[in-house]
């Protein structure tokens, strides 16, 4: 039934989440879901089969799958992208089989137009796009040393001024009565867990809910801020060209991502969510890797 049709599946990788999205040559939809998501340099290449294997069973059957392409973070070196790529070819055995990095996917929406593209969800990163391909990226470092701006630093930063009492009274107390966490709790979660970054940026929520708050509303442009000025900034000609924004923390607190970048001198181009639309529309529009 399928065999004249050429099949595309596209999944925007996340720490937290996996988008998935199958469509035709035409750009019709198949079927998109959600899976659990997971840092594609953390993951062993029996893991990530294994990992695929559950994927494939979402599927239907009778699809032979041409082509697949994975973004995802943690996507940061050519052994790990033919690690993944490999465990794809296991799994799916398709004609064209590419892993890169959810920074790509994210200058691939722009659709041609060079700029400075950025990524603040659970973590940020930073490039500069010629249009083409990728000129420069400055590390986004990881949680520890990097990630300004994103989900994991927002949450850092906001569990360290409840706990030092830094806060005010009234944003530690609503802290408390709405997570209902210990100091205990946190840190198990933070020094314990296996995923002590996934865990930070769930106070997000917390977060965008408060943002009214005077204290949380500074926080978070400080944040914006640092981000701006050790990864934005160190483009040569940066002021020149317009900043792009994808991923959920952009996209939620875009009216103050929007106040910050342009109070710093920049332009700002798109903000979007998720690059998934973007996305389609390169691979179905230009099929090209």
């Amino acid at each position: 039934m399928y065999e004249n049709i050429r099949y595309i599946l596209i999944a925007d990788g996340g720490s937290t989440k996996v988008e998935w999205l199958l469509v035709d040559m035409e750009g019709n939809t198949k079927a998109s879901f959600t899976t659990e998501g997971f840092n594609v340099a953390r993951i062993s290449k029996q893991d990530a089969v294994t990992y695929f294997s559950a994927v494939k069973q979402k599927l239907e059957a009778s699809i032979r799958i041409n082509e697949i392409h994975y973004y995802g973070s943690g996507a940061a070196t050519t052994e790990i992208c033919s690690t993944m790529e490999e465990a794809i070819r296991e799994v799916w055995d398709p004609d064209v089989a590419e892993v890169q990095s959810d920074m790509l996917a994210a200058c691939r929406v722009l659709d041609g137009i060079p700029g400075i593209v950025c990524i603040l969800g659970t973590g940020s990163n930073s490039a500069f796009f010629d249009g083409k391909e990728i000129i420069r990226n400055i590390p986004p470092l990881g949680f520890i040393l990097g990630d300004e701006g994103g989900g994991t630093a927002l949450g850092k930063r906001l569990l360290g001024d409840v706990f030092k009492e830094i806060a005010p009274k009234t944003v530690c107390d609503a802290f408390f009565e709405e997570t209902g966490l210990s100091k205990g709790d946190v840190i198990r979660n933070v020094y314990r867990s296996p995923n002590p970054n996934i865990f930070l940026a769930s106070f997000v929520p917390f977060i965008k809910s408060h943002v009214s708050d005077s204290y949380i509303n500074s926080m978070v442009k400080q944040e914006f801020r640092r981000f701006i000025a050790r990864n934005v900034a160190r483009y040569k000609d940066s002021h020149s060209y317009p900043v792009s924004y994808i991923g959920s923390v952009a996209y939620h607190f875009r009216d103050i991502l929007t106040e910050v970048t342009e109070s710093e001198g920049f332009k700002i181009g798109l903000i979007e969510q998720h690059p998934m639309t973007g996305l389609k529309i390169y691979h179905t529009d230009y099929n090209v890797i």
